[in-house]
């Protein structure tokens, strides 16, 4: 019977995966021959009038004249606002009569930070500084310690299993709280781990090259090159690259039963997708 309910639970989540996707793909600009014009919008965190390239709008590149904000970071708080304030998407500077719950953030960028503490009951944290969260291994004083946790491209970083990170975030997050997530993803069958055996490892630089060498659990040795960073060297380094029906699996199996996929547009506020993957989700 147990067997039988995760199977229409599967089968339910990838439906409403679909239909998400019919109704991002319905609200793009329709094919004209010509691509798509220039994209005007209000920056939904500083308030920014706006003009960009629809065709070539990047997910991490800063499109903000005001704050520098990137799409991901729009579309976060156009995700949040939209839970928050029964699906409607409103400029942080005019959230008025938020609940009363208690967020944090995982190492969110400081412009983030700085807009979310102004607004709401909110702490950022650190693995390497304070204040301390390891989502692979929360303490007793983390358990059930905020209502909403934003995880915004950092699993992408977590040393394997990465199981135990979503493990981990579940248990921080109180039982009617929610998970704000996003990680660069695809529509592949399978998540892409770039180093399987990871674990004892340290990264070597030479003549301007950065290599990754790995000892494997059995004494045997592994060099990787081309190595891909994410705003640097160190911890930034990306580990891998999900498939979005692994994500999902990986929620699940963590303990979320609900799973939210925010790929619509939200063209006022400057967010707009040219695929339906690398997008925020809400967990619940």
């Amino acid at each position: 019977m147990k067997n039988l309910l995760s199977t229409r639970s599967n089968i339910t989540l990838q439906l409403g995966r679909i239909i998400q996707q019919l109704r991002h793909l319905s609200a793009l600009p329709k094919a004209s021959g010509k691509a798509p014009g220039t994209l005007h919008y209000a920056c939904n965190i500083c308030g920014r009038n706006n003009a960009v390239s629809l065709c070539t709008l990047p997910r991490d590149e800063r499109t903000c004249l005001g704050c520098g904000s990137t799409l991901r970071q729009r579309a976060l708080i156009s995700a949040l606002s939209r839970k928050l304030f029964d699906g409607k998407s409103i400029n942080l500077d005019a959230w008025t009569n938020i609940p009363t719950i208690r967020f944090k953030g995982i190492s969110d960028a400081d412009l983030i930070s700085n807009a979310l503490s102004q607004k709401l009951d909110y702490q950022n944290t650190f693995y390497h500084q304070a204040p301390f969260l390891d989502i692979t291994g929360p303490g007793a004083t983390d358990l059930s310690s905020c209502d909403v946790l934003i995880c915004s491209d950092v699993l992408e970083h977590v040393s394997p299993p990465v199981q135990r990170a979503f493990d981990g975030m579940r248990k921080i997050i109180r039982p009617d709280g929610f998970l704000l997530l996003t990680v660069p993803c695809n529509a592949s069958n399978r998540t892409t781990e770039h180093f399987p055996n990871l674990n004892d490892y340290r990264i070597h630089e030479h003549d301007g090259r950065r290599s990754l060498i790995n000892r494997k659990k059995d004494g045997e040795t592994e060099q990787f090159d081309n190595l891909i960073f994410h705003g640097g060297p160190g911890e930034t380094l990306e580990l891998r690259h999900f498939a979005l029906h692994d994500l999902e699996q990986h929620l699940l199996e963590a303990g979320f039963s609900t799973i939210e996929v925010f790929a619509q547009p939200d063209f006022e506020h400057g967010v707009y997708w040219h695929n339906a993957y690398s997008v925020p989700i809400i967990a619940s």
